[in-house]
């Protein structure tokens, strides 16, 4: 029987693209990073749009955001209040009017000019997903590896770096899963791979370059509570895809 992934595949993957970026209380690094994202990636592609979601920033990032807009042609996604960092996502991944769908952290831990190994690599796959060389600080490397691990022991997909934040996907993929997205609240671009790969599409991995940018979220007296967390919801995900296979089999038999 043919996966959705494999009927898709059967297009061209070459096509416009719709760059987002989620941006928080990026005032002093934000200009600088959107420029290099325009330059590097939007203007090499006729007819790509640039998105940019702003999610209740008070730092001064917006009124960044709304110098930049009148120098680079970007659609600012955003809204008065804070909405957090998934409702946020959930927002951005319907904005994309684009065949191709390509998602950048905006912390400026990734080099721009990194997606063109993504894009290279699309031919035969739905979904790439890069991987942080050389990545700093250790304890993150450390606990990337062993997400990386359960993740390929619960649900069969092997990747380096499952959390990246910089991928590039067909926008039929990100369309089918993301009405579900929010289960791994600490690991939202992994659950993007994850239920991608239940779907039956088809995921490769390029490695990217990795500049190191500072988090709160994860930072090392954060890191118990985040990682208690993410095992629980990896398990809860589990179930959950479990429950949907059933519901698709019973379907199937009853159709039959």
């Amino acid at each position: 029987m043919k996966t959705v992934g494999s009927q898709i595949r059967k297009k061209d993957s070459r096509g416009k693209v719709s760059l987002i970026i989620l941006v928080y209380n990026r005032a002093s690094v934000i200009e600088g990073i959107i420029k290099e994202f325009y330059s590097q990636v939007i203007k090499k592609l006729p007819g790509s749009e640039f998105i940019v979601a702003e999610d209740g920033s008070t730092d001064g990032t917006k009124e960044v955001l709304d110098r930049v807009k009148k120098q680079i042609p970007i659609r600012l996604v955003q809204g008065r209040e804070r909405k957090g960092y998934i409702k946020a996502l959930r927002d951005s991944l319907d904005a994309p009017r684009n065949g191709l769908v390509f998602r950048s952290d905006a912390d400026g831990e990734h080099v721009p000019s990194d997606f063109w190994k993504l894009y290279e690599k699309l031919g035969n796959y739905d979904m790439v997903v890069g991987y942080k060389v050389r990545r700093k600080p250790f304890y993150r490397l450390l606990i990337s590896r062993v997400n990386n691990f359960f993740i390929g022991l619960l649900f069969g997909l092997w990747l380096k770096d499952a959390n990246c934040g910089f991928v590039l996907a067909r926008k039929e993929v990100i369309d089918s899963v993301k009405k579900d997205m929010g289960t791994l609240r600490w690991a939202i671009n992994a659950e993007l791979a994850i239920r991608a790969h239940a779907k039956g599409y088809r995921i490769t991995q390029v490695p990217v370059q990795n500049r190191y940018a500072s988090s709160e979220i994860f930072s090392p007296s954060n890191m118990p509570k985040v990682i208690f967390q993410q095992f629980t919801q990896l398990f809860r995900l589990k179930a959950e895809l479990m429950e949907q296979k059933k519901e698709r089999q019973k379907s199937m038999e009853l159709g039959k």
